[in-house]
């Protein structure tokens, strides 16, 4: 009997113990529960815990629960009078919950803290206020870094001011499209393609000073951007920067091995610095890259013309058809054929240069030319006349004249 009793009194004094903290119990279940920004599990945590405690305790812990429950009814306030389009008074009621959750003694409020500024942030974008929606967006990140929506929402601003700017940038609404960009990267400044377009944009202005820095900066914010180290390698080209256009041009490479432009710009700074040797390497790689890539054909049928390869200028452009057969790229064949005496070819040549820019004055100078290998001396004179009319090229076709007319005894 008198051990039955000793286990009574122990199992009241475990069973009290066990009813003494599970109040707490609840009440750091609501807290978790708050963590998670699972609010009905913490609304329903604290009224469980009020039942379960005498009246001091209930009152603490029912001042926690009111502040919950304030905290609450404020942001479901705030989304109705979102949802009516009462933005001002949206704002002021997230504001307010906001507030509540910084009064509070707990640090349980994250989550919950960035549902609110997600949700300012919407209200602000509603109003087409994207700076301020950016940076409630950028708030909500970071009370919780985890939600992806939130990055996601910083770029569904973002991306509508750089598609705005497309469409004004296609319009030739320069003004227009570099407002919308400059939104585009006030909202992420780390948005490299956004940089890109206001380099674009400052480049036509004649800024190239001002084209440079936005190129940097789109490079400083994402040293992959390709696109923007050969804007940067093209402007230092214009520049006159070699050093730096040919370092610019070949960080493009190294990102984009198959982007022919950059090969194409290095190419031409190469020809430019009489580096043959690696400006015919780079085109070369250009072509291999794009087949079809015109200004690559052009420019190293130049270089081959140059250096009187005729043979090789031949076997590079006389299978170009289509754009790729440009007038440059047809000239540049006719230059060759006259350059081993196949007239007739290179007439068919320069007729096609002429047939694609007519009255070109390089075009009917190789057409004289080929006339001339030809014995149709009228018809030589009458190109080259033609080509007169351009005064870049007058003293050259006079000259043809002259030299024709008087071996003729005229």
């Amino acid at each position: 009997m008198k051990k039955l009793a000793i286990v009574s009194i122990l199992m009241l004094s475990i069973f009290g113990q066990l009813f003494a903290q599970y109040p707490d119990e609840l009440v750091a279940q609501a807290r978790e529960a708050i963590k998670n920004f699972n609010i009905p599990a913490a609304d329903e945590a604290y009224k469980s815990a009020m039942k379960a405690v005498d009246e001091d305790e209930y009152k603490n812990i029912q001042a926690e629960w009111q502040i919950l429950e304030k905290i609450n009814i404020l942001l479901a306030d705030a989304r109705r009078s979102m949802d009516r389009g009462e933005y001002s008074e949206s704002l002021k009621k997230y504001s307010g919950a906001i507030a509540e959750m910084d009064a509070s003694p707990h640090d349980i409020w994250g989550k919950v803290k960035g549902e609110a500024y997600y949700s300012m942030g919407m209200v602000y974008y509603r109003q087409e206020k994207p700076i301020e929606a950016a940076g409630d967006f950028r708030n909500a990140m970071n009370f919780n870094p985890a939600e992806s929506k939130y990055g996601k929402a910083i770029e569904m601003v973002r991306n509508k001011h750089y598609s705005e700017g497309h469409k004004y940038f296609k319009r030739k609404d320069y003004t227009s499209a570099r407002a919308e960009y400059e939104k585009a990267v006030a909202v992420d400044p780390s948005f490299a393609s956004g940089f890109y377009q206001l380099a674009l944009i400052a480049k036509k202005d004649g800024d190239l000073k001002k084209a440079e820095n936005y190129y940097r900066d789109a490079v400083t914010s994402d040293p992959t951007h390709y696109k923007s180290w050969y804007g940067l390698g093209t402007l230092y080209s214009e520049m006159g920067n070699n050093t730096k256009a040919i370092e610019s041009l070949k960080m493009s490479i190294s990102i984009n091995a198959s982007y022919e432009k950059s090969y194409y710009i290095l190419g031409k700074v190469y020809e430019s610095q009489k580096n043959t040797s690696q400006a015919i390497q780079n085109l070369k790689k250009a072509i291999e890259v794009n087949k079809k890539y015109t200004r690559a054909y052009e420019l190293l049928g130049k270089i081959y013309i140059d250096q009187e390869k005729y043979n090789t200028t031949i076997a590079l452009l006389k299978g170009l058809t289509g754009t790729s057969g440009s007038y440059k790229s047809n000239y540049r064949l006719a230059q060759a054929y006259n350059g081993i005496g196949n007239h007739s070819a290179a007439l068919t040549a320069a007729s096609k240069s002429l047939s694609k820019k007519k009255n070109w004055a390089p075009a009917l100078i190789e057409k004289g030319d080929a006339l001339r290998g030809l014995k149709r001396n009228k018809e030589a004179i009458n190109a080259w006349r033609a080509a007169t009319k351009d005064a870049r090229w007058k003293s050259m076709a006079q000259y043809r004249i002259d030299e024709l007319t008087k071996w003729e005894g005229k």
